[in-house]
């Protein structure tokens, strides 16, 4: 059994708790709708962030059986019976939302291994769809009281998710990105969520603990960049069947990624000229393909992204030093390798 199958069986009642959340608080009495919107929902995925929010949650005391006691720390936790099976879904769904929303700009036909939903519905469904998803996550909100810290978290995460979008689009074609405005870019459009979905857990388990809040925000910042940079590698090395979707597309759009950023910084000036012509998107696709992959080898451009994106997961092993060694902190730990390993 792997490391994150082990994983989600520690938690696998939370997680088919979600699933049922997930399928509740979308559903339509509109058939069409409905349809549309299970769709992208039911596409499969790993579910990282909300295996992020129940295990930080678990780790710092918080009990999703709706027991009123924690035995592994022997401290009372608040009796808010599946809330983090909501707050679960509710990242879940900005996610899912985010992901529609992307295939649209990139013109994607495949995720998941499924028709994207523009590819069978067109871009017009799918941008509303999104739209839909958002509005259903408003929804699972509204009870909750004004202060509650939840909603500061998520309302901040989703506008940094939309400026690093923005940016990012605003950015693209600009071939001298540097890393670190791409490291900032990315940790917006998709540290962002992560990292909120380990604060949202931390805030349940124990909202008054600052150096726990602090330790999994960390964490999730980490892991984040790192699950980035794994997914920009994953975009060229990885076989189209177990990606889930069609290789190369960073190319395909023109896109600096990780591994072409460092590919630009240590390759010679002619190399340096043929990258940026490759990148052009009226250059022929094989072309560019068998450019890149030769100029990926010679560089050594894959081990070299995989092992920054290994010193991020370290840093975010790191920062639950302080935690209680239980199983969900292990699984953190674990989770963190899974990331930089995972081939999809």
């Amino acid at each position: 059994m792997s490391s994150f199958d082990q994983i989600v069986e520690l938690i696998a009642d939370d997680l088919s708790a979600i699933e049922v959340k997930l399928t509740e608080h979308t559903a339509s009495e509109y058939s069409f709708v409905d349809m549309a919107v299970q769709h992208v929902v039911e596409g499969g995925g790993k579910r990282l962030r909300p295996i992020l929010v129940v295990l930080s949650a678990k780790v710092c005391g918080y009990l999703t059986d709706n027991s009123r006691l924690s035995e592994s720390i022997g401290r009372r936790v608040v009796d808010q019976g599946n809330d983090a099976h909501t707050l679960a879904a509710v990242v879940e769904l900005i996610h899912v939302a985010s992901l529609v929303h992307d295939d649209v700009l990139d013109e994607a036909a495949i995720r998941r291994g499924r028709e994207t939903l523009q590819t069978k519905w067109g871009n017009k469904v799918a941008v509303l769809v999104g739209d839909y998803l958002h509005a259903r996550v408003l929804s699972m909100l509204v009870s909750r009281r004004a202060d509650d810290p939840a909603m500061a978290i998520l309302a901040d995460t989703t506008q940094a998710m939309c400026e690093g979008e923005v940016i990012h689009a605003y950015k693209s074609g600009d071939f001298d990105i540097s890393e670190a405005e791409y490291l900032k870019i990315i940790s917006f459009k998709t540290g962002k969520l992560i990292a909120a979905s380990c604060t949202l857990g931390a805030h349940l388990g124990n909202p008054t603990d600052t150096q726990q809040v602090e330790a999994l925000t960390i964490y999730g910042q980490h892991i984040g960049t790192a699950f980035q940079i794994v997914d920009d590698v994953l975009d060229f090395t990885e076989d189209a069947d177990k990606l889930g979707k069609n290789t190369f597309g960073d190319l395909r759009e023109g896109k600096l990624t990780f591994p072409i950023i460092y590919a630009r910084t240590v390759c010679d000036d002619d190399e340096k000229q043929m990258l940026e012509k490759v990148l052009n998107p009226n250059t022929d696709e094989a072309e560019a393909i068998t450019f890149v992959e030769a100029l990926f080898q010679r560089y050594g451009v894959e081990a070299h992204c995989l092992k920054v994106a290994q010193d991020y997961a370290d840093r975010a092993k790191a920062a639950l030093t302080d935690l209680p060694e239980i199983p969900p902190r292990i699984a953190l730990e674990q989770l963190a390798d899974y990331v930089v390993s995972r081939e999809s």
